[in-house]
């Protein structure tokens, strides 16, 4: 009995440290929930296990959206890029100064557009693996709007270099917003976004100011001068207009009178 009790002590105590051992081991891979990037602009995106271990031996490999080709590759101790998106090539680098408590952030450098989106941090060592997704949030504010005219009653705003998606909003010169007859949202080769909108311009108003702004609370605005403010005809301005009119009918009818009576003298 003692011999087995003894037996059972054993094997108690091997599970014991082999369940230890698989405790220690396990870690977890934390990120941010999202990172904004100004366009052109270098980016970092944090990683770091918890609790603390030593990334030097495990493979950290970040990707989007497939597992390869990948963003970055960090593997046996050294920078893997011969999978690596090629969008990304001279641009990634891991950052290794901390890589022994756990810390190893990701470098892109000149931001552009397609960068834009989630990101994944997948971590490896020989007995576990865990992993993060941070999303990349790409800005760029464009130029101030332009307003023109085309006629007396068209106006148009145009605005470039935006990103994300923007939207325009048009006002009168009482705040009152006033709606587009027109609007246009393109693309150029950047992908970045240019916005194009006219309305008819209101009777009553002399001064128009056009917005554009974009989902990030980003925004410019512009305002114009269109026409002088038009005030009411009253009858004291009709009776004034016909006082400075009739003489001018009057003179007019006289030459006419002096042309006719000329053209038939005989002889003429």
């Amino acid at each position: 009995m003692a011999c087995k009790m003894h037996k059972t002590m054993i094997a108690f105590s091997i599970l014991w440290s082999l369940y230890k051992g698989s405790l220690s081991a396990k870690y977890k891979v934390v990120s941010a929930p999202s990172v904004v990037a100004a366009l052109g602009s270098d980016v970092l995106l944090p990683a770091l296990l918890t609790p603390e271990k030593n990334g030097e031996k495990m493979e950290i490999r970040w990707f989007k959206p497939m597992y390869q080709p990948y963003v970055h590759l960090y593997i046996n101790g050294k920078d893997d890029y011969t999978a690596q998106m090629p969008q990304f090539a001279n641009r990634t680098e891991l950052l290794k100064e901390n890589i022994t408590r756990g810390i190893f952030p990701l470098i892109i450098r000149n931001v552009t557009v397609l960068d834009s989106g989630n990101y994944y941090c997948y971590v490896e060592s020989t007995d576990h693996h865990s992993m993060a997704t941070v999303d990349l949030i790409v800005i760029a504010v464009g130029s101030p709007p332009v307003i023109s005219t085309i006629t007396d009653d068209t106006v148009f705003c145009e605005s470039r270099g935006w990103y994300p998606e923007p939207y325009l909003i048009w006002t009168d010169n009482e705040g009152n917003k006033v709606m587009p007859s027109m609007e246009k949202v393109l693309k150029d080769e950047k992908s970045l976004y240019h916005i194009l909108s006219a309305i008819y311009m209101p009777p009553t108003s002399s001064n128009i100011t056009c917005t554009v702004s974009s989902s990030l609370n980003q925004s410019k605005q512009s305002s114009r001068q269109i026409r002088e403010t038009r005030h009411p005809v009253t009858c004291r301005d009709l009776y004034s207009r016909y006082i400075v009119f009739w003489p001018c009918l009057v003179v007019i009818l006289m030459l006419l009178g002096c042309i006719c009576f000329l053209l038939k003298r005989p002889g003429c």
